[in-house]
């Protein structure tokens, strides 16, 4: 995706919401309360013109659905074209209580195909965001993405390319979303985070995060452990706006292979709210990485007559950083386009790494006759080790439900995600479902 063509996406976006943005109440400076203004990318805080949008109740779901599943090329099998069905299990929506918040977007399925059996399998995934209001100066929010999968072809487009997803993090997405075979892979990043209300305009917030990625290959298991350390400082220049500047320290130990990077990060916020509907979030800021690995060595292999020869390395590097999010609420949906690029010290195969994605999505999760999700993504992995390829993905994703009666719905979705790697090896993966699902109440099913 061309950096001009991203741009575009946001200017677009904010010429058509371009307006004058009322002036600021007064604000009392006594007591603080809890922090209204419009969120921080920093934070990982759903926009704030989602407060008090309609959106649907906490339920659980079942269905049962035939499957297609097309795998082709370099990474896939070019053989086999499976069909066969899914049992499908999840729980989705949002629960309130007078201090606490609760949004949970749990997808599991079981897939049977014929004749590709190596395709069979359980996939699920999990974004899930508890917010808790402690004191009115104080507020908890806990977040937890995790995906367990041998094909991500079948898990919501939100979990591969971001979007909003609940208590969704960027690295998240890069480590669940680089999967360029069929083996199962494990990505979990949960954190939790403290704000401060020092006053009407000051808070302060820290947070830690941790993370597992591992992906069984027929060789071994690799992955990588890791954590991050952060905190900010954020100041509500208006009742619109907010500007904050923060810190951050992140660390991967590599498993199944030698090494580690510790990035230190620094970055600014600006949030702006326009009218009732439309918010803007943007970061930019510069990390610092220092890595400790091995790579190959060809030259050395050949003068020593070896097959390979493994040398440890040691780098330092300074890169930028930026996330950008643009949202718009309806009565009954909403749409948003974001934008990340994110330098980690670990992705599926790779170790140190800039990953940048792109995605727009729109949600409509409250008609009576149709619940519609349509999104389309795509994402980059640019390797430090400049021997290593790097590749790319695009993917576009649309789900449906209608209502049948009686909490039934028909349901039903088409997904096509294409890999790119070294800019000559290809892997397309298109994947269909249609059948019948429940939940309780009058809301249909979606699949996402």
């Amino acid at each position: 995706m061309k950096p001009a063509v991203v741009v575009m996406v946001f200017l677009v976006g904010v010429s058509a919401c371009a307006q004058d943005v009322p002036d600021a109440p007064s604000q009392s400076q006594g007591a603080a309360q809890p922090y209204g203004g419009p969120s921080l990318l920093s934070r990982g805080d759903d926009p704030s013109v989602l407060r008090g949008v309609d959106l649907p109740p906490l339920y659980p779901y079942l269905g049962v659905t035939g499957v297609y599943l097309s795998d082709k090329g370099y990474y896939g099998n070019p053989t086999a074209t499976p069909f066969g069905f899914s049992g499908m299990f999840g729980i989705t929506g949002i629960h309130t209580w007078s201090h606490t918040e609760l949004d949970v977007d749990y997808h599991g399925s079981y897939r049977d195909y014929v004749p590709n059996r190596q395709q069979d399998g359980l996939d699920n995934s999990l974004n899930l965001s508890l917010k808790h209001q402690l004191t009115p100066h104080l507020s908890l929010s806990v977040t937890e993405n995790l995906a367990r999968a041998r094909n991500f072809a079948a898990l919501p487009i939100g979990t591969i390319y971001g979007g909003g997803t609940s208590g969704f993090y960027p690295l998240y997405s890069a480590l669940s979303g680089t999967d360029l075979s069929s083996a199962p892979t494990l990505a979990s990043v949960g954190g939790v985070r403290m704000t401060y209300q020092m006053s009407a305009r000051l808070s302060v917030s820290a947070g830690g995060t941790g993370i597992i990625s591992r992906q069984q290959l027929p060789g071994g298991t690799i992955g990588s452990d890791g954590y991050v350390a952060s905190a900010d400082i954020a100041y509500r220049l208006t009742r619109y706006q907010t500007i904050s500047a923060g810190y951050s320290f992140i660390h991967f130990g590599y498993a199944g292979r030698y090494g580690q990077t510790d990035i230190h990060g620094l970055n600014l916020d600006y949030a702006l709210r326009v009218g009732r509907n439309w918010e803007l979030s943007a970061s930019a800021g510069v990390s610092r990485s220092e890595t400790l690995g091995e790579v190959l060595d060809p030259v050395l292999a050949q003068l020593l007559g070896v097959s390979a020869v493994l040398v440890k390395t040691y780098s330092v590097s300074y890169m930028p950083s930026a996330s950008a999010r643009l949202t718009r609420s309806f009565h009954h949906s909403s749409w948003s386009a974001t934008y990340d690029r994110t330098v980690m010290g670990a992705a599926s195969l790779y170790g140190n790494s800039t990953y940048e994605d792109v995605s727009s999505i729109y949600t409509n999760s409250a008609l009576r006759r149709l619940n519609l999700n349509v999104g389309a993504g795509y994402y980059r992995l640019l390797p430090s080790a400049q021997s290593l390829g790097g590749y790319h993905s695009l993917g576009i994703s649309g789900g449906f439900g209608v209502p049948m009666g009686r909490g039934f719905s028909w349901v039903g979705r088409i997904d096509e995600r294409q890999y790119v790697f070294a800019s000559s090896h290809r892997r397309t993966v298109c994947y269909a479902t249609l059948g019948i699902a429940w939940r309780p109440g009058r809301v249909p099913v979606s699949l996402w």
